[in-house]
């Protein structure tokens, strides 16, 4: 069920509309972007809000991706083992 929460990010509310199991996750994510800005603000103190958006975004995007990569490998590799077995399990019933 989808439920209408109201989240502040870089000051300004926004209204959403969540699943009621994943509020919790799109609150945690919100409060970690305010913390990136407030980190970011504060080192960058010469950047605009947009630039620093734009660097959180660049900055999760490679996050993601790098992530998505190590889980591509991790499929990979299981995949390989459950052929290896598979072989390992045909050679054994065709004795």
């Amino acid at each position: 069920m989808k439920q209408r929460i109201t989240l502040k990010i870089a000051g300004k509310e926004t209204q959403h509309l969540v699943d009621a199991e994943r509020e919790e996750l799109v609150r945690a994510a919100a409060d970690r972007i305010n913390r990136e800005i407030d980190s970011l603000r504060f080192d960058f103190r010469d950047q605009g809000l947009s630039e620093v958006l734009s660097m959180i975004l660049l900055s999760e995007e490679t996050r993601l991706l790098e992530m998505e990569a190590r889980n591509n490998q991790d499929t990979n590799s299981v995949l390989r083992r459950l052929e290896e077995l598979d072989a390992s399990l045909g050679e054994y019933l065709s004795r």
